[in-house]
């Protein structure tokens, strides 16, 4: 079974969604989660954030994503960047 990841970060909120890949065409949402910032994590550049949405979600869907394939989908380029980076 795989899943995909999809995380956003705003300046006040970080959000995830996980989506069951039923078909090679078609997701299914699984669940959708999002949180306010407090005032540490306000003042953090927008890469950080984005990071902090990955893990997030990470934390949030632990028993979906634990023993399965995931991918996750963030729209930051730096971040994508960062993470496939050799």
């Amino acid at each position: 079974m795989e899943f995909h990841v999809h995380t956003d970060a705003s300046l006040l909120v970080v959000g995830a969604m996980v989506f069951e890949n039923v078909t090679r065409n078609s997701d299914q949402l699984v669940m959708n989660a999002s949180r306010l910032l407090n005032k540490a994590k306000y003042s953090y550049n927008i890469t950080k954030k984005e990071a902090l949405a990955m893990v997030f979600a990470l934390h949030k869907n632990i028993h979906y994503l634990l023993g399965n394939k995931f991918v996750f989908y963030v729209a930051h380029v730096a971040l994508i960047y960062l993470v496939n980076k050799p």
